[in-house]
């Protein structure tokens, strides 16, 4: 083998080496940034803004995560403009969520865990449930921002524990 044929070769490795090693966080970073009506948030380059709208003065939005044309996560933010209980906010959603999924296998995994998404401190419950069908897992948070309260709920399909799209977005996310 030449030389040249050589070092192209070991050039070729390196470049599959790194691709094949490159992390998580590393993926992560390919954004596309969000900003609408004093809102702004770096999104992943697989996650949509699906709505935003308001209601009655609160905003909610819901984005959608895909992978193969698919939607494999969904994300629903609430931001209210006051301070509210967490713990009565977590507790209406499970009870609304039993309700909903109340002719299937519902729940709840672990109750008022406190945690960190991004850089907010954060309360957030978690759930599963099975109507035989499709099984999904979810996750119910509560967080505060100056005087307002944001409610989360993210539904996947399946147990995901890497939590780094929901890091990366609320370490970037705004509200004015």
């Amino acid at each position: 083998m030449t030389k040249s044929k050589i070092s192209a070769f070991i050039f070729s490795l390196l470049i599959v080496v790194s691709s094949c090693t490159q992390t998580k966080e590393n993926k992560t970073k390919i954004t596309h940034n969000y900003q609408k009506e004093g809102l702004s948030i770096n999104l992943p380059f697989n996650w949509k803004v699906k709505n935003d709208y308001f209601k009655e003065g609160n905003r909610y939005i819901e984005l959608d995560k895909y992978t193969n044309y698919k939607v494999e996560s969904t994300m629903a933010i609430s931001i209210f403009n006051q301070k509210l209980s967490a713990d009565s906010i977590l507790n209406d959603q499970i009870n609304q969520l039993q309700f909903f999924y109340q002719k299937v296998n519902f729940k709840i995994i672990s109750k008022n865990n406190p945690t960190h998404l991004g850089k907010f401190d954060c309360i957030t419950t978690y759930y599963e449930a099975d109507d035989t069908k499709d099984k999904v897992y979810g996750e119910v948070g509560v967080m505060h921002y100056k005087d307002k309260t944001i409610t989360l709920q993210i539904v996947e399909n399946k147990n995901n524990t890497d939590r780094s799209d929901y890091n990366f977005m609320f370490n970037t996310f705004i509200i004015k």
